[in-house]
């Protein structure tokens, strides 16, 4: 069996280093567009809501790590809600270092995963 944790390491790195190119952007955009990206990020904040929910598996041995990942894109989420719903002059730079963090986070609970069982 092959250990695909590579591959979604490589391409979590990628969508990182876009995140650093163009979250700017895409911040910008949606801030132009407030009611469009409000509806998107409340969406996205559903859904890592979500998430936390399904990740809390009390059973799992990576449950906290799990959940942590899970917060941590939630997090990211209430971040860019703020940014484009109140434009502080924090805010840009707190939601994409929130979003790299989530990110970082992630491809370190993938690296420390145990492998899964060769059958």
């Amino acid at each position: 069996m092959k250990d695909s944790r590579l591959a979604e390491i490589a391409w979590l790195a990628v969508i990182a280093v876009l995140v650093a190119a163009g979250a700017d952007l895409v911040l910008h955009f949606l801030t132009a567009n407030r009611l469009l990206g409000t509806i998107a990020l409340l969406v996205a904040l559903g859904a890592s809501i979500v998430a936390i929910r399904r990740a809390y598996v009390p059973t799992s041995p990576t449950v906290r790590a799990d959940v942590t990942k899970s917060v941590a894109y939630c997090i990211a989420a209430v971040m860019a809600l703020v940014t484009i719903d109140w434009s502080p002059h924090w805010a840009i730079r707190a939601c994409i270092t929130a979003i790299e963090v989530a990110l970082i986070f992630d491809i370190i609970t993938i690296a420390k995963r145990p492998r899964a069982a060769q059958e």
